[in-house]
């Protein structure tokens, strides 16, 4: 009987090592989301001025031919 109590809690230090190791994965992968979500974010900013500028000139090349 004791033999299967020490296999019974090796089993449990296994799976809890395992949901451990897992969950070190996640919040990794979490942490590279982040990072990859700034990153677009900023490219998302960077973009929209350009488009900014881009209509600026644009506007002001439609209101120069018109006068």
């Amino acid at each position: 009987m004791k033999y299967i109590k020490y296999i019974k809690e090796a089993f449990f230090v296994l799976i809890v090592i395992y949901m451990l190791l897992g969950m070190r994965e996640n919040l990794t992968l979490i942490n590279q989301l982040k990072y990859e979500n700034e990153r677009n974010r900023e490219n998302l900013y960077q973009t929209n001025l350009v488009i900014e500028e881009m209509q600026k000139r644009w506007e002001d090349k439609l209101l120069g031919k018109s006068y």
